[in-house]
């Protein structure tokens, strides 16, 4: 009996002492490998996003901002409160197939958070989710700040986290580096719902920066008025002209300051709210319907090209000047028409007598340029390009926003545009001189060759950005040769006082200049031309009122006199503060 006792309490200790030096290697051994592994259990690192930086204008004035909303999850399973739930929420019932969570409610009202937030404790299948979303108090033309969305799956390959908000077009693409804030890194305690218990923040997120736009709301918000009141204009020429109505006019207004280049208002139309894509859940039938608008809301005309009409007649007008074909004294007859090549150009009804190059500006005599187009009329086309480039056509104006370059044609472009037809004949000239045939132009470069000529010469890069944080932006004015700038404008001044502008802007308080445009297109049909204006002021050197430079552009708006020039009135009341517009600067 004693052996087997001493057997057993052999085995007895034995086993003891495996199990206290198994539990000395785990616990002082291996006590960090373990509790680490432990640890990795209930720790994890998360991401927090870092709010984007906020789009202001000049004054300060909020474009677009942030907020924090709050949703209400649905994970799946039983819900113990559920009357409560539905009562709350006001849902009937909840989903009875859940693959991912649900979003039982979003944007959840701030007095309902804390009543959610106590519901979905003690509920493991409720959660509630912040996010930030995208809003704009003051929305200016939609294709022009653009708007948010979130990442697709290339973009969270680049390192986008899946809530977090993407610039997609106009303002908030062309400056999501500098919107884009930088994410914050969590260490979180989270239980076994996956719900934070304690966090530790191991890197704060950096907010972006906030940009201040060269825009003044208050000017912008005017000339979106006018683009919307010029249907009454569009309207009355389609009605003489047996055409139907529209509902929304077609066009765009850029106003800038032609000292340094800044963009006052941008405005295009149709527009858009950009607020529509920062809705949670978003109006997907409304969003398809914007696309597929054959007005093309999201387009914004003030970048797009078209052909400029007469306004391309201050290209021709330098050119002819300072290559020598004229001279300020030169004179040729607006008759009527003219016959070249067998075709009838027309132009008048009545002869206008002999004119110089300023009458020829400020009537927009076609003949008078057509006479000067055949005094070389091949040898001229090359010389055009290059002028036209110098006055800022055919290239980008300098915007941060994409915008289409135009064609401003040589006879190089020709030969590679029309590999069947190459040769370049004389009668194509006569078009391209009063900005018809192949000329393409976008409004904000033509604001830009308006400023360059009023400015004699300095000529401003266009911006819509003026200070990054607190960083301003400066950009560069260069200088185009010139020896004519005067006669020019004493040309475009003619337009108001004597020409095709005298009607609407001859008694206007301030003394302008400018040039109306009408400009046919692939429809020919009279009364859908495009409607050109393009004016700057104020022209009297001892007037204290600041410049301006505005163009208002009408796809198949008719004409120019008749429905750009009176948009353009309107905004330069605005600023100045004159006329009928109240609006201040």
């Amino acid at each position: 009996m004693n052996g087997r006792v001493w057997v057993l309490l052999g085995l007895f200790y034995t086993l003891l002492l495996v199990f206290v030096g198994r539990l000395w290697q785990l616990q002082v051994l291996q006590y960090e490998q373990y509790a680490t592994k432990s640890q990795g259990n209930y720790l994890r690192t998360e991401t927090t996003l870092a709010p984007r930086g906020r789009i202001l204008d000049r004054n300060g004035q909020v474009i677009a901002t942030n907020r924090l909303a709050v949703d209400l999850l649905y994970l799946g399973g039983e819900v113990y409160l559920k009357d409560r739930l539905l009562a709350l929420t006001g849902l009937k019932e909840l989903p009875k197939v859940v693959r991912e969570p649900v979003e039982l409610m979003t944007n959840v009202p701030e007095a309902l958070v804390p009543t959610l937030a106590e519901l979905s404790a003690v509920e493991p299948s409720l959660k509630l989710q912040e996010r930030i979303e995208r809003v704009y108090p003051n929305p200016i033309s939609g294709p022009v700040v653009g708007y948010t969305a979130l990442p697709n799956q290339e973009q969270l390959e680049e390192g986008y986290a899946p809530e977090e908000l993407v610039g997609v077009a106009g303002l908030e693409a062309a400056l999501e580096g500098h919107l884009k804030g930088i994410k914050g890194v969590v260490l979180a305690e989270v239980n076994a719902r996956g719900q934070r218990v304690r966090f530790q923040e191991l890197r704060e997120p950096q907010p972006g920066s906030d940009v201040y736009l060269t825009i003044d709301l208050t000017l912008q918000r005017v000339a979106e008025r006018a683009l919307e009141e010029a249907v009454a204009d569009i309207n009355r020429i389609r009605q003489r002209n047996g055409l139907p109505l529209v509902r929304q006019a077609k066009g765009a207004i850029v106003a800038l300051d032609p000292r340094n280049g800044e963009i006052l208002a941008m405005a295009t139309s149709p527009s858009f709210d950009p607020n529509l894509f920062g809705r949670r859940p978003r109006p997907n039938d409304k969003i398809r319907e914007l696309f597929s608008d054959p007005d093309r809301p999201t387009l914004n005309r003030a970048v797009n090209a078209y052909p400029p009409g007469s306004t391309y007649k201050l290209v021709s007008s330098s050119l002819a000047l300072e290559s020598g074909y004229v001279t300020p004294n030169t004179t040729f007859r607006c008759s009527p028409y003219i016959v070249y090549g067998g075709i009838r150009r027309n132009w008048a009804r009545y002869d206008m007598g002999m004119m110089t190059v300023k009458e020829a500006i400020a009537q927009s005599c076609n003949t008078w340029y057509y006479q000067m187009a055949l005094l070389d009329p091949v040898g001229m086309v090359d010389k055009l390009h290059k002028r036209a480039l110098e006055l800022g056509l055919g290239r980008p104006a300098g915007l941060e926003i994409g915008e289409q370059t135009g064609i401003v044609p040589s006879l190089q472009w020709k030969r590679q545009n029309f590999p069947k037809d190459p040769r370049w004949w004389p009668g194509e000239t006569l078009s391209i001189v009063i900005g018809q045939g192949y000329n393409k132009a976008t409004p904000v470069q033509i604001a830009r060759m308006l400023a360059t000529i009023a400015q004699n010469g300095q000529q401003p890069e266009l911006h819509l950005v003026r200070r990054i944080g607190d960083q301003e932006v400066r950009r560069p004015v260069a200088s185009v040769s010139g020896r004519y700038w005067k006669e020019l404008q004493e040309g475009l001044r003619k337009t108001v006082t004597e020409g095709t502008a005298r009607h609407v802007l001859g008694e206007f308080p301030v003394a302008t200049a400018g040039k109306t445009g009408t400009a046919q297109n692939e429809t020919l049909t009279p009364g859908l031309e495009h409607a050109w204006y393009m004016g700057y002021g104020p022209t009297d050197p001892a007037d204290p009122r600041p410049p301006l430079v505005v163009v208002a552009f009408f796809e198949n708006g008719g004409e120019g006199s008749g429905v750009a020039l009176p948009a353009a009135r309107k905004v330069m009341a605005a600023y100045w503060r004159v006329g009928t517009a109240p609006e201040a600067r």
